[in-house]
């Protein structure tokens, strides 16, 4: 017999049996993006695609990641857009932000390299509605606290709303 698993490590697939959850379960995808919504490449985003669990989420190779950004420059009370380009360090950043913001709900760091995906629920007609679904879903759940821990166990009750409608 196996080593216990801790129970946010796991998912229920299909049949109801509990199975560990990995990021390598997930399939990589050549399949068409038809009916896939692409995650944010943050912390969020990658919540979702783990929340959703590997039936529901796929990979892709990513493309290189684009450096250019705006920032916003405050300037005795006028702001001002400014073009930027990313360092090897600011992407690093960013990596380790989501990283944490993982670790906090209990979920293992995003493998890098990849544009992530979640299968649209039936009763979401566009990327839009889908998202908003979620934001909608997430309110109701009335969240006091900014925990990430308990962004993922709402957003849980949420996707399993989704997918069954």
């Amino acid at each position: 017999m196996g080593a216990a698993v801790p129970v946010d490590m796991c998912w229920f697939d299909k049949t109801g049996v509990v199975t560990e959850q990995s990021w390598e379960q997930v399939r990589d995808g050549s399949i068409s993006t038809e009916g896939w919504v692409e995650a944010t490449a943050n912390g969020w985003g990658a919540l979702v695609c783990w929340v959703a669990g590997p039936a529901n989420t796929c990979r892709r190779p990513a493309a290189v990641r684009d450096r250019h950004t705006e920032v916003l420059v405050m300037t005795n009370g006028a702001t001002v857009r400014q073009p930027s380009v990313l360092s090897d360090a600011d992407l690093a950043s960013i990596d380790e932000n989501i990283d944490t913001y993982l670790a906090a709900a209990g979920v293992p760091p995003v493998p890098r390299g990849y544009a992530w995906f979640v299968r649209r629920p039936g009763a979401c007609t566009s990327d839009q509605s889908f998202w908003a679904a979620i934001n909608r879903g997430m309110a109701e759940a009335g969240l006091e606290a900014l925990e990430p821990l308990h962004h993922r166990l709402a957003l849980n009750s949420v996707l399993q709303d989704l997918y069954r409608s």
